[in-house]
């Protein structure tokens, strides 16, 4: 929990109150550099399984009302929270859903989380080559040395079922 977000991504009221100037810098600072950049708020990776940044607007999202993975938070994914959120993706994708993976700008985190998605389903058959196919569809991704750490951790010890990508379902 990061400055008393609870688990359905909402800030306590004080906390909101508290860190609201920062809050609204980030924001403005953040569609600022969208205007500037003019590149897609979202790429699609693979059918139904969408990565980007920081959504300004329900507009900005992919349609079909995607389930949303958001890694906002500061530091990258530990491979126990990418196993949970590769779970509850793996259910969502059962029922049809459109996956949508952001962070703030859709370079980092959610690249790395998105990486994990990928080998889960069975589209590759390792990480690297989830970031490969990442970057044909979105080239300007930074994954940093704790992400590919983190991806590592996650590969030697995952837990969701391992699946091939010639019988991959998704």
């Amino acid at each position: 929990m990061l400055l008393g977000k609870k688990h359905r991504r909402i800030l306590p009221n004080l906390v909101s109150t508290h860190f609201s100037p920062y809050l609204y810098f980030v924001r403005g600072f953040s569609a600022l550099r969208r205007l500037k950049s003019r590149k897609a708020p979202y790429s699609e990776v693979s059918k139904g399984l969408y990565i980007g940044g920081w959504p300004s607007s329900p507009e900005k999202m992919p349609s079909g009302n995607p389930a949303v993975i958001d890694c906002t938070y500061t530091r990258s994914p530990d491979p126990g929270a990418m196993e949970s959120s590769i779970r509850w993706a793996l259910r969502k994708r059962t029922q049809n859903t459109p996956i949508f993976i952001h962070c703030a700008y859709g370079h980092g985190r959610s690249v790395a989380l998105m990486c994990a998605l990928l080998v889960g389903l069975g589209v590759v058959d390792d990480w690297k080559n989830g970031e490969k196919l990442i970057k044909e569809k979105q080239p300007y991704i930074r994954m940093s040395a704790l992400h590919r750490k983190a991806l590592e951790e996650w590969s030697m010890n995952r837990l969701s079922p391992q699946k091939n990508g010639s019988n991959a379902r998704y």
